[in-house]
């Protein structure tokens, strides 16, 4: 596979193992014989038909082409901090913007109380950690949502650590944006490793398993996503060339290596709880326009809306990224993830995530529906089962 179609599915491959996947993509495939593949490990199939289908789930992804949008705005009297336009990459780069968000936040002049009030839009992963940053500061946060955590676009995350997925647009990103990007992907990444070991596994590193073969026409994309991964080389526990003798899929394996997934579920709630603890407030509120936003009684207005932000901010910019998952029963005796054939698949403790991505990163773009196709699932599955033949 060339090396630019493989750039399409970097969405899921871990920092530091998809750098040296690419390298090896072009690589001649071992001959493996019959007494070699039956010494490999194996691992249990997932039982991918509709009969363990669970929903199906569709999401917007905000993408904005000059990569997020972090920057103070006035409007009167009242301060805006923009933070949203992370592409496929919120979750990952979630703390790090946070943090900015925040400093932009608190340079902004106190009200005539004297106190620190402020008002963060959106309860999504990026407004969630961020109102969280804020109350770490010993300032008053109220959250205003129409869609709860659990609720929220950033529920449907595939959750995997994909820090640069549809982050910008090579030809619209700002000097000096990659390494912006990087103090991002650092401070968040951080922030997710704390995590891990925390009761109910809200953070955790999975095997996963990159196969060659397939069906898959890949083609280039038309637009020049930035790939900005191999900056991150090193942070992540390194990827090596699939071994027979110690790894599943004889003959298909082509790299393999742990990746850090989210158990979106339960970082919600803990990040949820922990807003509530540090004496935030949740309002369940909606905003017809700008000027209802605005009406907020707090000076400073953190703008987290993500894809939302396009019609209360005129964020004409955005485009919307179609995602649709499919999603399986949990299987605690399946816990990896692995790519074939276009199709992501990973296993995490809420559910299995099965996701068609396509031959190319234009896969999705521009389209803004959120009604689940039914032969995409059955693409998605059939590919599936066929990864194990």
């Amino acid at each position: 596979m060339h090396e630019r179609h493989m750039h399409a599915n970097r969405r899921i491959f871990l920092t530091g193992g998809a750098a040296s996947m690419l390298g090896a993509c072009s690589a001649t495939p071992r001959v493996h014989s019959a007494a070699v593949s039956a010494q490999s490990i194996s691992v249990e199939p997932f039982r991918a038909d509709r009969r363990n289908l669970l929903k199906v789930t569709v999401c917007t992804r905000p993408f904005r082409p000059a990569g997020p949008r972090l920057e103070m705005e006035r409007f009167g009297d009242k301060s805006v901090i923009h933070n949203y336009g992370h592409g496929g990459s919120g979750w990952s780069l979630s703390w790090g913007c946070a943090a900015e968000a925040t400093a932009l936040a608190r340079s902004q002049e106190l009200n005539v109380q004297g106190e620190r009030e402020f008002a963060v839009l959106g309860a999504g992963v990026i407004g969630l950690t961020t109102a969280l940053t804020l109350l770490e500061t010993g300032a008053k946060v109220t959250l205003y949502a129409e869609h709860f955590p659990s609720e929220s676009r950033s529920a449907r995350a595939t959750g995997v650590w994909s820090p640069s997925s549809r982050i910008a647009l090579g030809d619209e990103a700002p000097d000096g944006f990659a390494q912006r990007w990087e103090g991002w992907a650092r401070q968040s990444h951080a922030r997710h490793i704390a995590m891990i070991g925390l009761p109910d596994d809200p953070i955790e590193f999975i095997p996963q398993y990159i196969l060659r073969g397939g069906k898959m026409d890949y083609s280039p994309a038309s637009r020049d996503f930035l790939h900005l991964d191999p900056m991150l080389t090193g942070l992540n526990p390194a990827w090596r060339d699939a071994d027979p003798l110690r790894d599943p899929f004889p003959g298909k394996a082509r790299r393999t290596g742990p990746v850090m997934t989210f158990n979106v579920a339960r970082y919600f709630e803990r990040l949820t709880r922990l807003f509530q603890l540090k004496g935030g407030q949740m309002v369940r509120r909606s905003f017809a326009d700008r000027q209802e936003a605005l009406s907020l009684p707090q000076p400073v207005i953190v703008n987290c809306m993500g894809y939302g932000a396009k019609a209360i901010w005129d964020a004409d910019e955005l485009v919307a990224v179609r995602g649709q998952i499919n999603w399986l029963l949990p299987q605690p005796n399946a816990r990896y993830a692995m790519l074939y054939d276009g199709v992501s698949v990973v296993s995490r403790r809420d559910g299995i995530v099965v996701q068609y991505v396509g031959p190319n990163e234009d896969w999705g773009y521009g389209d803004e529906s959120e009604t689940p196709m039914r032969e995409e699932t059955d693409r998605a599955l059939a590919t599936v089962r066929r990864a194990y033949e």
